[in-house]
């Protein structure tokens, strides 16, 4: 598992969403990547500070990577909603719904103003 970090306005880190590594990948090669400069920053994190590259999470940036993952959320549903009937257990349905609750994750970090910066690394 990879982190993904969010960072509060005052540097310091405030929420962290483990991804597998492919997730991961994807993401790195996808359009969540490109979207705002990333820029090193020294943040706290585990009672230290580190140097850290993270993206700010204000105006267009913020609404950019809001988009961009609410577009993949659509997508991962339509792709979920015509697998459904063919999954027989609840482990089937964990592992198929395991995406969309990452891209959901992400979304609701990205979204929420209490959240200043964005570490993708």
């Amino acid at each position: 598992m990879l982190d993904i970090s969010f960072y509060s306005q005052a540097h310091e880190i405030a929420e962290v969403v483990e991804v597998p590594q492919n997730f991961y990948q994807w993401l790195a090669q996808s359009e969540f990547s490109k979207i705002g400069k990333s820029e090193d920053r020294t943040m706290r994190g585990d009672g230290e500070e580190v140097t850290v590259l993270v993206v700010d999470l204000e105006g267009e940036t913020r609404r950019k990577l809001s988009n961009f993952l609410r577009d993949e959320i659509v997508r991962e549903s339509d792709d979920l909603v015509r697998v459904l009937g063919d999954l027989s257990s609840k482990e089937q349905y964990l592992e198929a719904s395991a995406r969309l609750k990452l891209l959901q994750a992400l979304r609701k970090c990205v979204e929420n103003e209490r959240f200043k910066y964005l570490s993708r690394l």
